[in-house]
């Protein structure tokens, strides 16, 4: 115990200096969306299953709710995935299980899992913990620990899709490991697989009962939108990567994966490298294909690095931590900057400017009106926020509105009032008239009366630019 204490001290100050960063920033637009899930209980949603909303329900009954009460939902599964993770590093890192875990902690991809309520925070956190059981049970000959390993996979799943990686990483080590052949013909690997069904079933219901709307979208909807072969998007899900999970670790990891692949063409990798590559390389690998054809956004990959980190860490000395908290200390210090001087100005997509838009707005709407916004999600869920603007989504414009089509809202019922339409201009940052409106708005609106925007200020410089037109006599679709 008394060795372990250095780096549990310092893994400490770590997670509430992030919980602290956390408490000091407004919510970001994703976490607005998903309180809105929350605040409209389901067995599933639309974009994601429902645990991320259910870990919610608590703060999404205050109106809004404040940033360090959310941000505590995150916080608290972070400290469960690094109990996990400290139960790995002792099996496949026995030498050195804290510097294992801190490498993991120390990167810029567990920042965000610790501080943003993202889908993400619940997903690696189950996922550590299906980890941990898989390994008791095929590399430790365990039997019974097939059952947790079911309820962990299946609230990974509850969580987000991509856990059907771990579904088929514990299919291949059944295959490939002698003794998870033999594990085949007992009862104990079944169990676990009901159990993960069981677990799993709110989001089948909710699926059977909306045309399978969800796993529709995240299959066939995202080749729907691949555009072609495309090594941008490969480079794009490299560089992203090379940020939050850094350079060290990274090259370490591309080092051991290049090494293994041949071994475990041949069947000649062990049984614990064979487990961590094939809950890290075999991810990576469909990821970084899929890549080619779609776009693979930076936090998919979060999983993997709970083996990758592993791995790294179980062939590396203590120069990759050192390299690694080193590298994370320059990356975190420069987003430190971003995130409250906010030097350089991002776009729609930030976390700057949403309170200012909602007050604004307020101000800005008439006894009677109600606010609406056609960029996906974003505008309208931090809109909703506070409860206190009447606002819509792009479903009002007869356009697949995501979650907001899935609320029982009958756009009809709008018939003849006036709504206030703002669209986000994220790359101009002055105060020109808002011009001519979009034509999806024309079609909608009995009269469309140009709005001076909506604008942001930090200082005197205008960090945020919403285009406002107002739409009179509204005529649904």
């Amino acid at each position: 115990m008394s060795r372990a204490w250095p780096w549990l001290r310092v893994l400490l100050v770590l997670q509430l200096l992030r919980l602290l960063v956390g408490a000091l920033f407004e919510l970001v637009p994703q976490e607005a969306y998903y309180l809105f899930y929350a605040r409209h209980p389901a067995l599933s949603y639309f974009d994601h299953p429902g645990a991320i909303a259910w870990a919610l329900a608590l703060p999404a009954r205050l109106r809004p709710p404040p940033p360090v009460l959310v941000r505590l939902v995150p916080f608290l599964l972070a400290a469960a995935t690094l109990g996990g993770m400290a139960r790995l590093a002792r099996r496949f890192v026995p030498a050195a299980p804290g510097r294992a875990v801190l490498l993991l902690a120390t990167t810029g991809a567990f920042s965000v899992l610790s501080v943003v309520a993202l889908p993400d925070a619940p997903l690696v956190a189950a996922w550590t913990w299906t980890l941990c059981f898989l390994a008791d049970a095929l590399l430790d000959d365990r039997p019974v620990a097939w059952v947790p390993a079911g309820l962990c996979a299946g609230l990974a799943f509850d969580s987000k899709y991509t856990a059907v990686f771990l579904l088929l990483g514990a299919g291949l080590l059944l295959l490939a490991l002698r003794r998870g052949r033999r594990a085949l013909a007992s009862p104990w690997p079944w169990l676990g697989l009901l159990l993960t069904a069981l677990v799993t079933s709110p989001v089948w219901i909710w699926n059977a009962g909306h045309g399978w709307a969800s796993f529709l979208f995240q299959t066939a909807g995202r080749v729907e939108h691949a555009r072609g072969l495309s090594v941008w998007n490969l480079l794009g899900l490299l560089g992203s990567q090379l940020v939050l999970v850094l350079p060290p670790l990274l090259v370490v990891w591309v080092r051991e994966a290049a090494r293994a692949v041949p071994r475990m063409l041949r069947g000649a990798l062990e049984p614990e490298e064979l487990f961590l590559a094939v809950f890290s390389l075999v991810p990576a690998a469909v990821l970084l294909v899929a890549s080619l054809g779609a776009v693979v956004k930076p936090n998919w990959p979060f999983p993997l690095w709970i083996a990758g980190a592993l791995w790294a860490a179980r062939r590396s000395g203590p120069s990759l931590l050192r390299w690694n908290a080193g590298a994370s200390a320059v990356v975190h210090a420069l987003v430190l900057v971003e995130l409250f001087a906010y030097p350089v100005r991002l776009g729609d997509d930030t976390w700057v400017g949403w309170r200012a838009l909602r007050e604004q707005t307020q101000a800005r709407l008439l006894p009677g009106e109600f606010a609406f916004s056609a960029d996906d999600y974003k505008t309208t869920a931090e809109l909703l926020l506070d409860g206190r603007v009447e606002a819509y989504g792009r479903n009002l414009l007869g356009q697949p509105a995501l979650q907001f089509d899935f609320v029982d809202l009958d756009v009809r019922a709008l018939t003849g009032r006036t709504g206030l339409f703002l669209d986000s201009d994220p790359r101009r940052f002055d105060d020109a008239p808002s011009g001519p409106p979009p034509e999806a708005l024309l079609a909608r609106c009995g009269q469309v009366l140009e709005e001076p925007p909506l604008l942001v200020r930090r200082g005197e410089r205008i960090v945020r630019r919403f285009r406002a037109w107002r739409c009179v006599d509204y005529r649904p679709p």
